[in-house]
Formats: structure tokens, C-alpha cells, sequence
């Protein structure tokens, strides 16, 4: 790929990863809209795993079941007197146990999301304050899908159904299950609100609140979220204090929703926060860059341990969050889908004009080339990537014994992420790799299925299917492919 623009390079051929990534795409298109919920075990709604499978959901053309869903989730936002809410229950400072918040806990809580959402009136807080991931990820996704609904009709703006320069053969397998779609969309059709508009009136004040409680989450005030103990996905890891990965959710929601308050001219609303994700990114480089590590890297800090650092993999969310809505990012609110020659032009215009700001500082390019190349020397074990480099020093609520759950194992889900990183900054050869890894084929299933996977003895284990997993590598495939199409499409164009 290019190195200047993130572009596939005609020296490189993309056939074995479009040939894998539509059989992938085709084996797990019936796992994609059976719910909400991350499937298998887990019946309530997530609301971080909800981010990723509702944006699967609006690329694979359901645009009903994902309007009525983000009227759902936001139902949810949490304040004073509205709904029961109990937390604690992955807190070591509340000794692990959970207990119902009272009405100043829920002042304290307002304007976040749970982390999960059981039932009407029934919510849960799964650490001592809200997940930072959980209400900033939904934040991200509604803001895109939304920014997506104004900017054009639905057909035209449906990248997983859309026209592409590959063969007929090759992208009739991306076209999600259009019958599943329908019965879907038939289900929640008299549930809630469908109207793109009405979603838009309804979640912008929600987002913005909530976009408050997150600042609010800034102690010291240089741009970084702090946090305390199992408060993001990795819910047994007792991570506290600077997390890499939690500044990248944050930096995703305030991009995407700059992106959408744009789109609705509310440009001071945007530029506020563009500020604060400036502020972020600064604070990101100045205290979690490790020079010697050739990587970002967590602070992490506990009044029951040392301050220690340890790389995971889910450091390459930071990457993402740097290239979101830029020339990287290939599914940007600034894309639009090439149809011709005066098309192009016309985008080639556009980007002039409107992405003038969408680059990529070099330093920090230079610096995300670096992690990725951590990430595979150090957590990369015989080309399984693990979850975290070492063995983690302690866990809670449970005791987890290595290759188990969070402790130095494989997990599709982050695999996915760090495939979309690496697509980001033109890792193409090791997004081959980790497709290999993810549609594992010759086993009985994809380990793309399983929740996590013990590395050493290959067994599986957790929610199956895990549908969070599934839709977590379906965005990456997608962002790949239209990267592939577009730069086919304009290089056929142009000539």
C-alpha cells in the first residue's frame, strides 16, 4: 500500500485477502441480526458490544432495527431518579459486590451509559463508576451512523451492499442476508423510532450530556480520562488509572460526533470538541508514549500495588481513534462512493477543501508504525496474538490462572480491532495473517466464533457464537474492502 495515503498499491495483490474476507463475510452474515446482545450466554445488551454490532448492522443495510436500537440504548442514559441501576459488582474497592445506587450516586453517574441494560427499568454499573469505553463507543457509533443517514439516501450510503470495482463473484458474498434485514426490521417496526430526523433530535442532547460526564472523568485536567479498577471491556485485568485504550474510545466519540455536529452546522459545538480531542491526543503523547518501548503504553496505578506498565493489544484502539475521520480511514463521514469520472474530480475537490486538517501529523504516523511493530515483537506468541504480552500480575473479581479469560490469551473481538488499525496505517501483509488466524480454516469453526481461546491447547472457550467478536472483524474487513474499491474504482476512472 501506499505509504503517502493509505491507498492498495498495484504492486500488491489484494486477491487472497478479498477471496478470504468474502467467504468470511458470507460463513457469519446469519450470526449478525439475531440480536443485540453479544450472543451465547450473554442474553442482556452491552452496551460497548452493542457499538460494534449495530454498526455492523447499518452497514449490512438494516437501517431500521439500528434506528430503533439507538432509541433504545439511549433510553437508557442514566439519571437521577429514572431508573434502578446497581453497581459495584467489579469493584475492589467495594470489595466486589454489588449494591444499588442511591440518588446522589446517580448524580454522580448522569449522563453516562450503563454497562449493562437488563431489562426496562433495570440497569447495572459494573465497576465503581460508569465504563469510560461503554458510553463513549455507543456515543461514536450513533454519531456515525447518524452523520451517514443526513449526508445521503441509505442505498447510496450502505457499504457492505454497494457497488464496488471488484467482480460480480467476488462482492455478491458482502451483500448481508437482505431476507434476515426484513424480518428483523418487521419485528421492531412498531417498537420505537425509525426516523433518521427523530433519532437525530432525540440522541444529540443525550450525546452531549454524555460527553460532559466523560470530560468530568479528566481528575487533573490534562486531556486524559483517568479511571478505576475494571471500568472498560477488560473486566478481571484491575487496570486503573491512564488506559490507552480508554482515551482512544473517548477520541472516537469526540471525532465522530465533531463529524455529525458538523453535518447539522453546529459548528462551535464541533469545534469545542475537535479542542478536546486535540487536548487528548497531546496528553496521550506527552505521558503514555514510552520511548523506550517504542510504544504507547498504560499508567497503570492502584493504592494496592505498584504503578507498573504492560503492553496489550488493545493499545492499537489508540490508532484508530488518531486516524478516525481522516484520509486513513477509508469508511471516513467524508467518504463517497465513486460512480465516475466527474465523481472523482469532485471528491478530489472536496477533500481539498474539507480535509485540509485530515492528515495524519508525521510524528504520529511514525509513532502508530512503531506500536503496531510492538504489538506483533512482543504480544504475538507463534502468531497467535494475545491479548496481553505477559501474564498478568493479579485479577478480580476472579482469580484467573494464564491462558484464561483476560490472563494472556487470544480474543477475536481485539483481534478485530488491531486488524482495522493495521489497515489503518498499511499493515496489509499482517491483516493477512490475523484473517488466517481469525477464520482459522480446517477447524470445526472459525475461532472468529469463540469469545476467547486458550493459545497453548487451542480450545475455546466463553460465549459461542460471540457476537461482538463477529462484527469487531466484519467493520475491519469492511474498511479494507473500501479501500480496495475506491482505489480501484478512481485508478480505472482515471485512465
Amino acid at each position: 500500500m501506499s505509504k503517502e495515503n493509505g491507498s492498495p498499491s498495484s504492486s500488491y495483490s489484494w486477491q487472497p485477502f478479498v477471496t478470504s474476507a468474502n467467504i468470511f463475510l458470507q460463513k457469519t452474515n446469519e450470526h449478525v441480526l439475531q440480536g443485540l446482545n453479544p450472543g451465547g450466554i450473554y442474553q442482556a445488551i452491552w452496551c460497548r458490544d452493542a457499538a460494534y454490532i449495530l454498526k455492523d448492522w447499518f452497514l449490512s443495510g438494516n437501517i431500521d432495527g439500528v434506528m430503533q436500537h439507538i432509541y433504545q440504548i439511549w433510553s437508557h442514559q442514566i439519571e437521577p431518579n429514572k431508573e434502578k441501576v446497581v453497581y459495584g459488582r467489579g469493584s475492589p474497592e467495594m470489595k466486589f459486590s454489588a449494591e444499588v445506587a442511591v440518588i446522589e450516586k446517580e448524580k454522580e453517574f448522569q449522563g453516562a451509559l450503563p454497562t449493562t441494560i437488563y431489562q426496562a427499568g433495570f440497569s447495572e454499573v459494573y465497576g465503581l463508576n460508569p465504563d469510560i469505553d461503554s458510553t463513549a463507543l455507543v456515543i461514536s457509533t450513533t454519531s456515525w451512523i447518524l452523520a451517514r443517514t443526513i449526508k445521503q439516501q441509505y442505498s447510496d450510503d450502505t457499504f457492505f451492499s454497494s457497488s464496488s470495482a471488484l467482480s460480480s463473484s467476488e462482492t455478491s458474498t458482502v451483500i448481508a442476508s437482505e431476507h434476515s434485514a426484513d424480518y428483523v426490521s418487521a419485528l421492531l417496526s412498531k417498537v420505537g423510532i425509525t426516523d433518521p430526523q427523530k433519532v437525530v433530535d432525540f440522541a444529540v442532547p443525550r450525546m452531549l450530556k454524555a460527553i460532559e460526564h466523560l470530560k468530568s472523568r479528566d481528575i487533573d485536567n490534562d486531556g486524559l480520562l483517568e479511571q478505576s479498577h475494571n471500568e472498560d471491556w477488560m473486566d478481571t485485568a484491575l487496570r486503573a488509572g491512564k488506559i490507552v485504550y480508554s482515551q482512544g474510545c473517548w477520541l472516537l466519540a469526540l471525532s465522530d460526533l465533531s463529524s455529525l455536529l458538523s453535518k447539522l452546522d453546529r459548528r462551535k459545538e464541533s469545534d469545542r470538541l475537535i479542542h478536546l480531542a486535540e487536548k487528548t491526543i497531546f496528553g496521550v503523547e506527552q505521558k503514555l508514549w514510552s520511548e523506550q518501548d517504542g510504544c504507547y503504553i498504560d499508567i497503570q496505578e492502584s493504592h494496592n500495588s505498584d504503578i507498573y506498565r504492560i503492553l496489550t493489544q488493545d493499545i492499537s484502539f489508540y490508532l484508530i481513534g488518531i486516524s478516525q475521520n481522516t484520509v486513513n480511514d477509508s469508511l471516513g463521514v467524508h467518504h463517497r462512493r465513486v460512480n465516475n469520472k466527474q465523481i472523482i474530480e469532485d471528491q478530489e475537490k472536496e477533500q481539498r477543501q474539507d480535509e485540509k486538517e485530515k492528515l495524519i501529523d508525521p510524528s504520529l504516523h511514525k509513532r502508530a508504525i512503531s506500536t503496531l511493530d510492538a504489538i506483533r515483537n512482543r504480544a504475538w506468541k507463534e502468531k497467535w496474538p494475545l491479548v496481553t504480552e505477559t501474564e498478568l500480575k493479579r485479577t478480580g473479581p476472579w482469580v484467573l490462572k494464564p491462558y484464561q479469560y483476560h490472563n494472556h490469551t487470544f480474543w477475536p473481538w481485539t483481534t478485530g480491532i488491531e486488524m482495522l488499525a493495521r489497515s489503518r496505517f498499511n499493515k496489509v501483509d499482517e491483516c493477512e495473517i490475523l484473517l488466517a488466524k481469525l477464520a482459522s480454516e480446517g477447524h470445526p469453526h472459525l475461532h472468529a466464533f469463540y469469545e476467547w481461546i486458550n493459545p497453548i491447547t487451542d480450545q475455546a472457550s466463553g460465549a459461542y457464537p460471540f457476537r461482538t467478536g463477529i462484527t469487531a472483524i466484519r467493520i475491519a474487513i469492511a474498511d479494507i474492502l473500501e479501500k480496495i474499491n475506491s482505489e480501484s474504482a478512481s485508478h480505472t476512472f482515471k485512465q
